[in-house]
């Protein structure tokens, strides 16, 4: 039998939230391994869980170790993690499959994880319990009322296309190969979003499977807390959601536009672009941007790193329109104070825009899918290591040239890979949602900065640690002069106090939905929420 009622447990959290988010905790920082116990463990065989039983509840297949199709079912987009090996992966089709893993889960104490695209820098998408992959759950529905049902297990270059074939859009990330599910939940940036807003933004509805193995329908009317905290808290914190319901916008042609600069010029780019986005009468809602420093260390002897800006214009094709967007892009070039080396401007329609911000231009849907795991994928696993942070300002002169500083030490060290700094441009949209009308708590940021460092999975361990020292030191030399914020979707094992960083103020409240839905701490993992 259940114990209370969790509505009315929400009741209470409700009305006296901050006594019980109060209750016990002096202020101290908790994370659910160290502090909540784990479900009592339903007796087992001897040789371990009772996954025969298991794989006769499920209609998807039930994937162990020894399998033929198990290197392919247990691996993320970045194969550092190639080395944790679930005991089992569970390839879902229904919510009732994803219960019933839950509910294995919760009677054996084996760990659990949700997996859609698999990208979660931290690994967080897999476990050495039970995977449930939900890709299988993958059907877009365009429905009336400019809404569509949406699959948690949809891949974005999926969801991308069949919307545009019913003439209808949704604002996401640029990666084909991440899933609706992670993008929508821990907010979801993209190059519509100063126009449209996050992904998590257009969130109408969703179906969630609970730690308790129910399956609920949540909207702003039913189970609403559980509905605010799916937009932003992050996957895999409050229950395993199934289904998305979002409201679409028209899918209409966009214009993209990039123009490189010599590095000489950078300091003067980066700052006269961060003004630009920020400030009244630079880039328009319509106008997303990103500022990318990047080194380029297989260029030869005596490169420099690269500089370049580009963009998405999502206000319309016309020659008046696009009269408009060349006009904010000269008055970037007169604010640099120098000429760009090359410039490109071009329009495309809905789809092609996507796949080119992808980097698939020139190449069907088909093959914008991960090689190994979809018939015709020629996308590759990418081994990285990455960090964020909010620009709530321009960053002043010092930190950009810190900024930079690390960019050349990049390019000067033998062997690495690549080091990038990315900075999307946020506002507009976005910032127009209070800070507390959803878990997305980042509604003030002018832009983010994204660290990357690349390198290859074959490097040996002491190319890797210098890979990791690189990235640790630009995020820690940079900090100064950003906020002491994170985006949750680039989510950072090594970042110190992540939930504050994460969640800021929202961070009570999340944690008494956690208490309201998973009070057993059952969905946890190195940087979950834990219950008040």
């Amino acid at each position: 039998m259940r114990g209370p009622d969790r509505r009315s447990v929400l009741r209470a959290a409700g009305a006296g939230g901050l006594a019980l988010a109060g209750l016990g905790l002096g202020g101290e920082t908790l994370t659910g391994c160290d502090h909540k116990p784990r479900p009592a463990a339903a007796p087992t065989s001897a040789s371990g869980p009772d996954w025969a039983a298991l794989d006769a509840r499920l209609t998807g297949p039930l994937i162990r170790p020894g399998d033929q199709d198990y290197p392919a079912a247990s691996m993320l987009f970045d194969p550092a993690f190639d080395t944790i090996r679930p005991q089992a992966v569970a390839r879902a089709t229904s919510a009732a499959d994803v219960a019933a893993c839950v509910d294995f889960a919760r009677r054996t104490g084996l760990p659990l994880a949700a997996r859609a695209g698999g990208h979660s820098y931290g690994g967080y998408s897999t476990t050495t319990g039970l995977v449930v992959d939900v890709t299988s759950m993958a059907t877009i529905t365009p429905t009336s009322g400019q809404q569509a049902r949406i699959g948690a297990g949809a891949l974005l270059v999926d969801v991308y296309d069949q919307l545009a074939r019913a003439g209808r859009a949704l604002p996401g990330g640029s990666c084909p190969t991440v899933g609706i599910a992670g993008l929508t939940l821990g907010g979801g940036i993209g190059v519509l979003g100063r126009r449209h807003g996050l992904t998590c933004d257009r969130l109408v509805a969703a179906d969630v499977v609970l730690a308790s193995g129910e399956i609920v329908h949540t909207d702003a009317d039913h189970e609403p807390d559980l509905f605010w905290a799916l937009r932003g808290a992050g996957g895999g914190n409050v229950g395993i959601v199934t289904s998305f319901t979002f409201a679409t916008h028209q899918a209409t042609p966009l214009a993209l536009f990039t123009y490189h600069w010599p590095w000489s010029a950078a300091a003067d780019v980066v700052g006269a672009w961060q003004r630009w986005v920020a400030g009244p009468g630079g880039a328009a809602d319509a106008t997303w941007s990103t500022c990318v420093v990047s080194s380029a260390p297989a260029s030869g002897v005596g490169a420099t790193p690269v500089l370049r800006v580009s963009g998405v214009f999502s206000g319309g094709t016309d020659d008046a329109a696009l009269a408009g967007l060349r006009g904010q892009l000269a008055a970037l070039v007169d604010a640099c104070g120098h000429r760009p080396s090359s410039t490109y401007l071009v329009t495309r329609d809905h789809l092609a825009t996507m796949l080119i911000e992808a980097g698939c231009a020139g190449r069907g849907v088909k093959s914008c899918h991960l090689t190994g795991r979809s018939p015709g994928g020629t996308v590759a696993r990418v081994a990285q290591r990455a960090a964020s942070a909010f620009l709530l300002s321009p960053m002043p002169t010092r930190g950009i040239e810190v900024m930079l500083d690390a960019i050349e030490q990049r390019q000067r060290t033998a062997r690495a890979g690549s080091g990038v700094v990315i900075l999307d441009s946020w506002g507009g949209a976005i910032n127009r949602i209070a800070p507390g009308d959803t878990a997305f708590v980042h509604r003030g940021a002018i832009a983010s900065a994204q660290y990357v460092a690349g390198y290859a999975a074959s490097d040996p361990p002491a190319v890797k640690e210098e890979n990791r020292r690189w990235l640790r030191s630009t995020v820690a030399a940079t900090a100064p002069f950003v906020s002491s914020t994170a985006y949750q979707n680039y989510i950072d094992p090594e970042l110190a106090d992540w939930e504050a960083a994460y969640y800021g103020a929202n961070l009570d409240r999340l944690r008494r939905v956690k208490r309201a839905y998973d009070p057993d701490n059952l969905f946890r993992f190195a940087q979950s929420v834990a219950p008040a």
